[in-house]
């Protein structure tokens, strides 16, 4: 079906936008629109630390490439047309409760899902790549210009988000639907005012899948506002973390949940009835089709196609030699399937075209510390500390390579300092308390093994650990609680009730 009413629609509005207007282009399929999005900077998260905003921080600047984003989410009749089939996951999609209509957004598709949509656009045409946007450039669209909890403004007053936002319940615990005399879910794409750059429902209808894989904070995220791959923490690509993000709320969310901050992750392989997608489009040159290739490198990792991302990595260096990351991934890679003298050729490569990148000294760390190196890894650490002395993560890494040279004092002085960059992160309480108890300083010990639970309450490592440490103490009781908890949480029992 045509979507001749809802393309009207924008191009009235984008009428109404004056001088924009020729930053407005259309897309291969019929009702696709695209806003160019100018280059620039931003602050990427909250300035609060209340408990709900935990994985909103910390705030960091990040810079921003120009690049184009559709001006509404993916309709129901855009999948139809290009995926060839009126179904998305599941049979009950076009349901009344959630929203049926061609020009509805296109829900219950999976992260898998939208990739393969992206695919079959790239096919289409070969002027632009066209992905996911990243979860920085998604927050710098969605705030256009404003540092506001909402791109309107700090009010949640139901009747100015309203005209922007369809959501769940208001502040006042009024259900919006109700409000408004009509069912609830989904409502017509543009059917409600767009931000300040002329994207409509970036705060409600339905959750926007990104390119990023999840993480509990935004210590790694990239300066360059790329899309976050790679928890570096965890140290090697078996322990990164499947769920992908989400933004933006839906109708199923209270207000809070679509401020333009809020984040939220799924499993890449399982769908919502109020998660679907929009698309970004970059121009098609060798340069972002090596980053497209890149990135399809790190994803395979999910398959455990190792070798795989090893040769796309390789095609993506083809084209840009100079590709650092690729470099760093495949060397990492590299290193997973036991080449680690390829893999440390490829790290000592990356440094070689960027002797100044912290980054490839830390990647270089984490394989040393990896291959049980650990005075190597420490003294790696130690250079990436006097390149960038707030480099994300360093202190924490250059904590456990103290802790494995049993240079204790100094663990728990840069395990401090993790803490104090990232107060919100169980696994450096749990690190530090392991510091503290190998010193037989049990009572603070016990204390970051609490603050680590809190933090991660299925912590089982923490709550095994802490079960030794009361044995220690004397306290039998303590000890045998937190041990059946721990095997409670490795044999997949949930929270007693």
């Amino acid at each position: 079906m045509k979507l001749y009413v809802i393309s009207a629609v924008l191009l009235i509005t984008f009428a109404a936008l004056g001088s924009e207007t020729d930053t407005v282009s259309e897309g291969p399929l019929e009702g696709m629109y695209f806003v160019s999005i100018p280059a620039g900077d931003f602050l990427i998260g909250s300035d609060t630390s209340c408990s709900e905003r935990f994985n909103e921080v910390p705030q960091r600047v990040i810079q921003i490439d120009s690049f184009e984003i559709m001006s509404t989410e993916v309709t129901q009749a855009m999948w139809k047309e290009l995926m060839d089939s009126e179904e998305s996951s599941i049979p009950f999609l076009w349901t009344d409760l959630c929203g049926r209509g061609s020009d509805h957004p296109v829900y219950a598709v999976s992260w898998f899902d939208c990739r393969r949509f992206m695919d079959r656009l790239n096919e289409l045409d070969s002027s632009y790549i066209y992905r996911l946007p990243g979860e920085a450039e998604w927050e710098y669209a969605c705030r256009s210009g404003s540092d506001t909890d909402f791109f309107w403004g700090d009010s949640g007053n139901d009747s100015l988000a309203s005209s922007y936002c369809c959501y769940r319940v208001n502040e006042s615990g009024q259900i919006w639907a109700e409000a408004h005399g009509i069912e609830a879910g989904t409502r017509k794409v543009a059917s409600l005012d767009a931000n300040s750059w002329g994207l409509f429902d970036m705060a409600g209808n339905v959750s926007e899948w990104c390119f990023d894989r999840y993480s509990s904070d935004y210590d790694y995220l990239p300066p360059d506002g790329s899309p976050f791959l790679y928890p570096c923490d965890n140290q090697w690509p078996h322990a990164m973390s499947a769920r992908r993000i989400h933004r933006g709320g839906s109708w199923l969310t209270s207000l809070n949940g679509c401020r333009s901050g809020s984040r939220s992750s799924l499993s890449p392989d399982l769908w919502a009835t109020c998660v679907g997608f929009r698309v970004v489009r970059v121009p098609r040159t060798s340069e972002n089709y090596a980053v497209l290739l890149f990135h399809a490198g790190v994803d395979s990792i999910d398959a455990d196609l190792e070798r795989e991302g090893i040769e796309l990595f390789s095609r993506a260096l083809k084209l840009d030699p100079t590709m650092i990351d690729a470099l760093l991934y495949r060397g990492l890679f590299r290193h997973g399937i036991g080449q680690t003298e390829q893999a440390l050729s490829d790290l000592y490569k990356a440094i070689e075209l960027d002797p100044y990148n912290a980054g490839s000294y830390q990647m270089l760390g984490v394989v040393f510390a990896d291959a049980g190196k650990d005075q190597q890894s420490l003294k790696v650490f130690n250079t990436v500390v006097e390149l960038d002395p707030d480099y994300p993560g360093i202190y924490f890494q250059r904590g456990l390579a103290h802790v494995f040279l049993d240079n204790h004092d100094k663990a728990i002085s840069d395990l401090n300092r993790a803490i104090v960059y990232n107060p919100f992160s169980p696994t450096t309480y749990y690190a530090r308390g392991s510091a503290y108890a190998i010193n037989e300083q049990y009572d603070r010990a016990i204390e970051d093994m609490s603050s680590a639970i809190e933090r991660n309450p299925e912590y089982g490592d923490a709550y095994m650990t802490r079960s030794h440490i009361y044995l220690e103490m004397g306290n039998m009781d303590q000890a045998e609680s937190d041990s059946i908890r721990a095997a409670q949480l490795k044999n997949g029992a949930g929270p007693d009730i």
